[in-house]
């Protein structure tokens, strides 16, 4: 008989509490990917914590040597930037993790984590981690640029939190195709970064592209939440649920997902995304909607409530019919103004036997932009994750998105200065 050796620092665990650690972590989104004997490594190494109500975890400013996963219980991740100036950065139940700049081991805590009520832990240490997931293997990367991504979230959210300001609501901008593969979630991204570059940290773009969701795997982030986590969230805790899963990038957007996994997409109903909705325009001057082709009552929700609609359409007879049949839609049932309606002609491939001409023709109304065929350039930054407004600012497509963006800016442009988001500030 073969007796399976037990590696040094693992914990002693029953059958049945490794196949709850094993669900928890597989259910961890950075951990999706991870082989199944490492995630067996990981927890057999997992360390049991029990946390008494309102006790500080982890602290702003120091070293932690360990990443803590929650079995049951909620903690609050809150940042300080002045004496008494704090800000509530999220809200973390069963399932979520912190704790992870131990990952770059002297990474210091960004802020600190405290629990609100009795909050039991799984505590995984650094030299662990350092075990089982060795620098440069796929995991480990994930969680590198994860570290990094929560620091720039947490110093956004900081950077605005003193210009919390009044303002009005903001206003939903919702792109939509008849036809998969038209460019739609390249464009929805890359629009929300152009908003983004002129109203730093006024921007969102929602993925609702269900049931498949890729607007954060196009901006090269990684999603460790979603809209459809916090279905059951109540009206009181919904603003800073939604504030926390939202994902900060670089160029001066947040992306909020919609769905981790496809069987996730069943939870997003019409009355979620309008709870949604009315909390995202509270604290973004934009939100930028990714719709998926099935107009469900989900999408129907958003193209009501939408400030104005993207519309894009290929040069092709199929695309073109449906969208004339959609614009009828519009007009007649869902009695959306045709100038809330942009109609951009976008070109995926070099040759086409349809001049624009032809599309006006058969859509019975103007083109507003075309998108030219740019050779491989979306292709290339598909694979690498890179914004095409950052990777190819002067290139003849991002100007022409620019100039969408300054389109549908228009006359609703706010300055930054008098309206910053509506962050809440604890003093």
């Amino acid at each position: 008989m073969t007796t399976v050796q037990k590696e040094p620092h693992e914990v002693e665990v029953s059958p049945a509490e490794l196949e709850e650690r094993l669900a928890l972590l597989q259910g961890i989104s950075i951990f999706f990917t991870l082989p199944d004997r490492d995630a067996r490594r990981l927890a057999h190494r997992l360390h049991k914590r029990t946390v008494p109500r309102a006790t500080e975890v982890v602290r702003q400013g120091e070293i932690s040597l360990a990443m803590y996963v929650i079995v049951s219980g909620r903690c609050e991740v809150r940042a300080t930037w002045q004496p008494k100036h704090s800000v509530t950065v999220a809200l973390l139940a069963p399932g979520d993790f912190f704790g992870i700049s131990a990952v770059k081991g002297d990474g210091m805590q960004p802020a600190s984590v405290m629990t609100l009520e009795s909050t039991e832990l799984l505590e995984l240490r650094t030299p662990d981690l350092d075990t089982v997931l060795a620098p440069g293997s796929p995991a480990r990367v994930e969680l590198e640029k994860l570290v990094e991504q929560r620091q720039d979230t947490i110093d956004h959210v900081v950077g605005q939190a003193g210009a919390v300001a009044s303002g009005g609501a903001g206003h939903v901008i919702a792109v939509y195709s008849v036809k998969g593969g038209a460019g739609k979630t390249t464009l929805a991204v890359n629009l929300g970064a152009a908003l983004g570059q002129r109203h730093r940290g006024e921007v969102l773009v929602l993925d609702l592209g269900l049931p498949y969701n890729h607007a954060a795997l196009t901006a090269n982030l990684v999603p460790t939440g979603s809209l459809a986590f916090i279905e059951r969230a109540a009206d009181d805790e919904l603003e800073e649920l939604l504030l926390s899963t939202c994902i900060h990038h670089p160029v001066g957007m947040m992306v909020l997902p919609g769905a981790l996994r496809v069987e996730q997409s069943e939870l997003i109903t019409p009355h979620l995304v309008d709870r949604a909705l009315s909390s995202l325009m509270r604290n973004f001057n934009y939100v930028v909607v990714d719709l998926g082709v099935a107009l469900s009552e989900a999408a129907l929700t958003v193209l009501e409530r939408a400030t104005q609609i993207v519309l894009v359409v290929t040069p092709e007879l199929t695309a073109m019919k449906d969208t004339k049949d959609l614009l009828e839609v519009f007009r007649s049932v869902l009695n959306i103004p045709d100038g809330n309606i942009k109609l951009v002609l976008n070109r995926p491939r070099l040759s086409t036997m349809v001049e624009r001409a032809d599309v006006e023709r058969t859509l019975g109304r103007g083109v507003d932009l075309e998108l030219d065929h740019d050779g491989d350039r979306c292709d290339r930054a598909a694979v690498t994750g890179e914004l095409l407004v950052v990777a190819a600012p002067t290139s003849p497509l991002v100007k022409k998105i620019k100039t969408l963006a300054a389109m549908l800016d228009g006359d609703n442009v706010i300055s930054a200065q008098k309206q910053g988001s509506k962050v809440r500030v604890a003093r």
